[in-house]
C-alpha cells in the first residue's frame, strides 16, 4: 500500500522523516522480526483481519463496525526485504491489502465529499472494470485535467485511494447528473453484476445514508431495497481456482446503531464483523512505532540517546496509560510531545495532556506531597471527631501521590485517582470530609461537585447524569455528570447518599470505577482518571434489638430482619431513619468497634443482596471508611469554632466585636451536649438557637456601632416557650 494510504508513515513524527524501507526500523527499537531484543514478539495479525479475510469468498457484503476510524499496525506491504516491518495502516488500506492478495482488480470508494466514487485499480485494466465504474473515472479524469490537477490521487476514500477517481459533478452541471444515493445505487449494480476480475465496493460512512430513527424514502428507498436484493441474489465471481471470492460490498460504520432502519443487518447475505479496541500488545507496538522515532530524532538532535533498556520502559510506560485508546491516538501522542518537546520518558505526560487537556499533574507536585503529608491536621481541623476516618483517607491519597493506586493487580490505569466510600450516621462531617478533601487536594477555596443522589431516584435519572440518546429530549445539552468533568478535567465528586440512588445508576459507576471514563449520550468519552469520587451513605445506623447487636451477632446489619411474611426485608435501616420493630437506632453510647462493624456489614449486604452488584462493591475494595459518631469531648472544639464563625460574620458585617463570657460558653456547651445524637450539626443547631437568633434581635433592634465591643455575658431561658435571651455589655473599642 502507498505511503498515502498509510497515513503518518512509520516515522510520521517529523515532516522530513523517510517511508519505510532499507535501514529503516518503525517498529522503534524492535528487531528485524519485529521483536524488542527477543522478549516481546510483535503482534499477530488481528482477528478481525483474519475474519474479514475468510468473509471474501463467502459474503457477498461485509458490515464493519467498531474501532473503524482507527489506524493498525500491520506488516508493510511494500518495505523492501521481509515483511516484518511494521506500518500504520487504515481501514481502506487494510481492505485494499486482503483484495490485493484475494487477486480483486479493482476497489470503488464512495467519497461523500466530493461526492463522487473513486476508482482503485488494482490488477484490472480500465476496461476490466465495470461500464458504470469506468464512466465515472473517465468523466472525473476529463474534470481534472480540465482544472489542471497536479495531484494524481485527489482525496479519496478512507484509505486516500489513489489512480482514476470518478466524480458524479465534474463538469459543474447539477442539473444533468444523478442524485448520489442513485449513482451509488447503480454503481452497487455494476459491481455486483460484474462477471470479473472480482471488484469491491467500499461504503466508509454508512451511517450518513439515512436515519436510525425513522424511514427512509425516495431514493434511499430504492438504495436499500437494491441493497437487499443483491445480497441475495450475489453470486461469486467465476475463475480457475475453486474457491473464488464475490463481489464485494463494504459498508463502514462506528456504531451499528446508527445505520439507517432499511439496512438489512439480519441478513444472512451480511457479514458483521466488530473492530475491537486494540489490546495491550498491539498498544505496546504502537508504542514502540512512537518510541522509535521520538528517540531517533531526539538523538539527531543533540539529546542523548536511549539504551535497550529505556526504550522498552518507555514503550510500556506509553502502552499502560493509553488504555481504552486506539493506535491512531497513540501515535498522535507522540506527535504531541514532540510539539510539547517532551522527552521520551514523559510519554506518559503526553498521554495525559492528550485525554484530558491538562499537562500538569498536582499528583506528581512536592506542593501536594508536603499538603497531605501534612493533612492529618487540615482535616482534623476542618472535620473534627473523626481522627480514625481523618487517616484512613490520607493512606488512601498516599497511594495516589505515591502513584500505586490499584498496584497490586493489573488494573487500568485510566481509574480515578482515588475512591473514597463514607459511611456513618447523619450529622458527623461526611460531607465536611469531601470539602478538606478538595480543598487539600486542589487548593484553598476549591469546592467538591455535589450530586444529591436522592434527586436521581427515578429510572431515567440515567440520563440526567450522561445525557439523553439521540432522538430523546435534552440530547444536545449533553449529562450534568459528563459536563462537569469535561469542563473540570480534575475534580473531586460527591455524590451523597448514594444508596437513595436507582440502581440502573450503578452500572455507570461500575465503569467509572473499573476504566476511568464514561460515554455520555451524544457518544463522546469523559474520562474521571483525574478525579476523585467520594459516595456517602447512612447505610446500617438502624440494628436488631436482640442481643444488642447488629443482626443479632457482630457485625452483622439489621437489614436481615425478616418481615412478618417470613422474607428478608432488604430496607430496613437503609437511610438511618426510624427504626422498626425488633430494631434499635444506634447511638454515640454504642461501642465505635462494633458500630463499624455495622456499618461495614450494610454495606456488603446493599451491594451484594440490595442492589445486587457485589462487583461493585469490590470495587471500593479496603476504600470503605466508617464515621464515628460524635463523642462528648470533641464538643468544646466543634463549639468553639461555630462561636468563632459567628463573631467573624459579626464583624464583617457590622465592623463589632464578639466575644463571651465562661458562663454563656457553659450554657452553649450543655445544649451543644444536649443535642450530640445529631452529631455535629445538632452542635451547630445548638449555637444556632440559644446564640445566633437572640443575638440577631439585639443586634436588629440596636445595630452596633463600628469598633464597638460585645460581650455575651450570659444566656438564659430554653428551647421551648419564648426561647432563649442573652445579656449583652457593650463599650466602645
Amino acid at each position: 500500500m502507498s505511503a498515502d494510504q498509510q497515513g503518518d508513515g512509520p516515522a510520521g513524527l517529523r515532516k522530513d522523516a523517510t517511508p519505510p524501507g532499507p535501514g529503516t526500523d518503525p517498529g522503534g527499537g524492535t528487531g528485524t522480526d519485529g521483536s524488542e531484543s527477543g522478549l516481546d514478539p510483535r503482534p499477530v495479525t488481528p482477528s478481525w483481519i483474519r475474519e474479514l479475510d475468510m468473509a471474501l469468498t463467502v459474503y457477498p457484503q461485509v458490515l464493519l463496525t467498531g474501532n473503524v476510524r482507527d489506524q493498525y499496525l500491520l506488516p508493510d506491504d511494500h518495505a523492501a526485504g521481509s515483511s516484518a516491518t511494521l506500518a500504520p495502516y487504515t481501514l481502506g488500506g487494510v481492505i485494499e491489502s486482503i483484495c490485493t492478495a484475494r487477486g480483486y482488480g479493482a476497489l470503488a470508494f464512495l467519497d461523500q465529499v466530493n461526492e463522487r466514487i473513486a476508482l482503485l485499480r488494482l490488477s484490472a485494466s480500465l476496461d476490466e472494470v465495470p461500464q458504470v465504474i469506468r464512466e465515472f473515472a473517465e468523466r472525473d479524469e476529463k474534470w481534472r485535467r480540465n482544472q489542471g490537477s497536479s495531484d494524481p490521487n485527489g482525496p479519496g476514500g478512507p484509505g486516500g485511494p489513489g489512480g482514476a477517481g470518478g466524480s458524479g459533478r465534474p463538469d459543474g452541471d447539477d442539473d444533468d447528473e444523478p442524485e448520489m444515493l442513485d449513482r451509488l445505487r447503480d454503481a452497487m449494480v455494476g459491481v455486483v453484476h460484474h462477471p470479473g476480475p472480482p471488484i469491491g465496493l467500499v461504503v466508509p460512512y454508512a451511517g450518513r445514508l439515512g436515519s436510525p430513527q425513522a424511514p427512509v424514502a425516495g431514493e434511499a428507498a430504492r438504495l436499500f431495497a437494491a441493497v437487499e436484493e443483491l445480497g441475495h441474489t450475489a453470486r461469486p465471481v467465476q475463475g480457475a481456482s475453486a474457491v473464488t471470492p464475490y463481489n464485494t460490498v463494504f459498508w463502514v460504520v462506528e456504531r451499528q446503531e446508527d445505520l439507517p432502519r432499511e439496512f438489512a443487518v439480519g441478513s444472512r447475505a451480511v457479514r458483521v464483523i466488530n473492530v475491537p479496541q486494540p489490546p495491550h500488545d498491539q498498544r505496546l507496538a504502537a508504542a514502540r512505532h512512537v518510541v522509535g522515532g521520538l528517540s531517533r530524532y531526539q538523538a539527531a538532535t543533540g539529546g542523548p540517546a536511549l539504551t535497550e533498556a529505556e526504550t522498552a520502559t518507555a514503550a510500556k510506560a506509553l502502552a499502560d496509560s493509553s488504555h481504552g485508546m486506539g493506535s491512531s491516538e497513540v501515535m498522535a501522542i507522540g506527535r504531541m510531545a514532540l510539539d510539547r518537546n517532551l522527552p521520551v520518558q514523559r510519554l506518559d505526560e503526553a498521554a495525559r495532556l492528550y485525554r484530558i487537556g491538562v499537562l500538569d499533574n498536582p499528583w506528581a507536585t512536592a506542593e501536594l506531597r508536603e499538603r497531605i503529608a501534612s493533612g492529618e491536621e487540615f482535616l482534623n481541623g476542618k472535620v473534627i471527631g473523626q481522627p480514625h476516618a481523618v487517616r484512613r483517607t490520607l493512606e488512601i491519597f498516599m497511594r495516589s501521590a505515591a502513584g500505586l493506586n490499584g498496584a497490586q493487580a493489573s488494573s487500568s490505569p485510566s481509574r480515578p485517582r482515588g475512591t473514597l466510600f463514607l459511611s456513618g450516621p447523619t450529622g458527623v462531617g461526611k460531607t465536611e470530609l469531601a470539602k478538606g478533601v478538595a480543598e487539600m487536594i486542589l487548593g484553598k477555596d476549591a469546592r467538591p461537585i455535589r450530586f444529591d443522589m436522592s434527586e436521581f431516584a427515578e429510572e431515567h435519572a440515567r440520563d440526567r447524569l450522561i445525557g439523553a440518546p439521540p432522538g430523546f429530549v435534552g440530547h444536545d445539552a449533553g449529562g450534568e455528570l459528563t459536563n462537569a468533568v469535561r469542563a473540570n478535567p480534575m475534580s473531586v465528586l460527591l455524590f451523597d447518599e448514594i444508596d437513595k440512588a436507582n440502581p440502573r445508576l450503578f452500572d455507570l459507576f461500575l465503569q467509572i470505577l473499573e476504566d476511568g471514563r464514561l460515554t455520555d449520550g451524544r457518544g463522546a468519552t469523559v474520562y474521571f482518571t483525574e478525579c476523585v469520587l467520594i459516595f456517602t451513605s447512612n447505610l446500617g445506623i438502624a440494628v436488631s434489638a436482640l442481643g444488642g447487636a447488629p443482626g443479632g451477632g457482630p457485625g452483622t446489619p439489621a437489614d436481615t430482619v425478616e418481615g412478618t411474611d417470613g422474607s428478608a426485608d432488604d430496607r430496613a435501616g437503609s437511610t438511618g431513619g426510624s427504626p422498626r420493630a425488633g430494631q434499635r437506632q444506634l447511638s454515640r453510647h454504642d461501642d465505635p468497634v462494633m458500630v463499624r462493624q455495622a456499618l461495614r456489614g450494610a454495606f456488603d449486604l446493599f451491594f451484594n443482596d440490595t442492589i445486587k452488584r457485589p462487583e461493585l462493591r469490590n470495587r471500593f475494595g479496603d476504600n470503605f471508611i466508617p464515621m464515628d459518631f460524635m463523642q462528648e469531648k470533641w464538643v468544646p472544639q466543634i463549639l468553639d469554632k461555630a462561636i468563632a464563625s459567628v463573631a467573624g460574620r459579626v464583624l464583617e458585617t457590622h465592623g463589632a466585636e464578639l466575644t463571651l463570657a465562661d458562663d454563656a460558653w457553659e450554657v452553649l456547651r450543655v445544649e451543644a451536649t444536649r443535642r450530640l445524637d445529631h452529631g455535629g450539626r445538632g452542635v451547630l443547631t445548638a449555637v444556632e438557637s440559644a446564640l445566633v437568633n437572640p443575638l440577631a434581635k439585639e443586634v436588629f433592634r440596636t445595630p452596633p456601632r463600628r469598633g464597638e465591643r460585645l460581650q455575651v455575658l450570659a444566656i438564659e431561658g430554653d428551647g421551648d416557650g419564648e426561647g432563649y435571651r442573652l445579656e449583652v455589655e457593650r463599650w466602645a473599642g
